[in-house]
């Protein structure tokens, strides 16, 4: 499930809450309920805390974190299913990215939308091969304009030209912006070796390791020698 336990992004994206139905009744966990709205009132949150060890029934609607979302409709008994996805990877949205990818602000709609998209497809729901469609197609979509804005911000030394990048690369959510960084340095490395400004150092590193070999196959020879 986890692509690196330590990882913030890995953490912050399986944070995000993912609407879930319920298959069976589930006893003493009623305050789940009350816990995936974020719109009750002082009032209504009076009245629910005497029911929050009611049992929660079949086909009950819940907004969940994908981490729990992911233990109860994976494992052997399923306890809930996904009734729609997230409206970032719904039909309507899908259609969009079809359209035009590149326009979307994934910075502000979904931040981990590649990785988080990764985590959704582990669960079994219908259109999974179109979202994998859509993950792909967009990345695709929009790889040429990260490297575009890293060749430019890197490059370019068009004051006005830059500032417009910068507002484009905005849009860019939380994998795109590692990509432009590496593609940053690449053209960096780049320009300093077609200006000459870069050291050679491969020889005396080819030449350490040469020696570090010698010296270890001549130990072997010798102790071949000594049986």
């Amino acid at each position: 499930m986890y692509e690196d336990y330590f990882s913030i992004d890995d953490i912050l994206s399986t944070q995000e809450r993912i609407r879930c139905q319920l298959l069976v009744d589930v006893p003493k966990l009623g305050f789940l309920e009350s816990s995936s709205s974020s719109s009750l009132n002082d009032d209504k949150k009076d009245q629910k805390a005497g029911s929050n060890l009611s049992s929660l029934t079949a086909n009950t609607k819940l907004e969940l974190p994908y981490w729990m979302v992911y233990s109860i409709c994976n494992c052997k008994t399923r306890f809930a299913s996904l009734p729609e996805l997230p409206s970032i990877y719904a039909r309507i949205q899908r259609q969009i990215f079809d359209a035009d990818a590149s326009v979307v602000d994934l910075a502000k709609q979904a931040p981990h939308f590649y990785r988080q998209g990764r985590h959704l497809l582990e669960l079994n729901f219908d259109e999974k091969r179109q979202v994998a469609t859509t993950l792909l197609k967009t990345y695709q979509q929009r790889f040429r304009s990260i490297m575009d804005s890293a060749f430019h911000l890197v490059l370019s030394n068009d004051h006005h030209h830059h500032e417009s990048m910068k507002q484009k690369t905005a849009k860019f959510e939380r994998q795109e912006k590692i990509v432009l960084l590496l593609g940053q340095a690449a053209f960096r490395d780049y320009d300093r070796l077609i200006n000459n400004e870069t050291k050679q150092m491969l020889p005396p590193k080819i030449q350490g390791m040469t020696n570090d070999l010698t010296n270890v196959l001549a130990a072997a020879i010798n102790r071949k020698r000594k049986r």
